[in-house]
């Protein structure tokens, strides 16, 4: 018993610890005079204007596709994927929700992604329609490795407590 007390406090101490780790992820959102704006995966948004439609795919260096941001053509469509729209999205192949490319419109741009940055981001900048649009692609951060590690050791030590038993023969 009193070694699932200090794995279990270790367990505590941990999520204490590392805890900002697992707080809310922050929310998209656009200066309220439309010159830029904060993106950040699986969010849609409502942009405070109207914005021409399209898509960004965000590449890293290898050319695989990290994120495809789309301002959706929701107000006006001329074809293609182009039109006017009041709402944009990020996608990411860590969300595993990437568009096939066959659906990427008449207008797309390809972006290299940018620098990895302090919360956990790599932060690609977008100048389209007279707005910069900050994307944000998560990173796996050192507390979270941290976290993982921190766990496996408790779950080694408390392994370590538990002998095998002797056979009576």
């Amino acid at each position: 018993m009193k070694s699932f007390s200090k794995t279990a406090w270790l367990c505590a101490a941990t999520i204490v610890l590392f805890g900002s780790s697992l707080a809310a992820e922050p929310v998209s959102r656009c200066t309220a005079d439309f010159t830029s704006c904060d993106v950040y995966e699986g969010q849609l948004f409502l942009l405070p204007g109207l914005a021409v439609s399209g898509d960004a795919v965000v590449r890293n260096f290898l050319g695989e596709t990290v994120d495809v941001f789309r301002v959706l053509n929701n107000r006006f469509d001329s074809g293609q994927g182009t039109g006017l729209g009041t709402f944009a999205y990020l996608y990411g192949a860590d969300l595993n929700n990437l568009p096939n490319p066959s659906t990427y419109s008449a207008n797309v741009t390809s972006l290299l992604l940018g620098r990895p940055i302090a919360g956990g981001y790599y932060e690609t900048d977008y100048n389209g329609n007279g707005t910069v649009y900050r994307l944000y692609t998560p990173t796996p951060e050192p507390s979270t490795f941290a976290f993982i590690g921190l766990g496996l050791i408790a779950l080694s030590s408390r392994m370590h407590f538990i002998r095998p038993r002797k056979l009576k023969g």
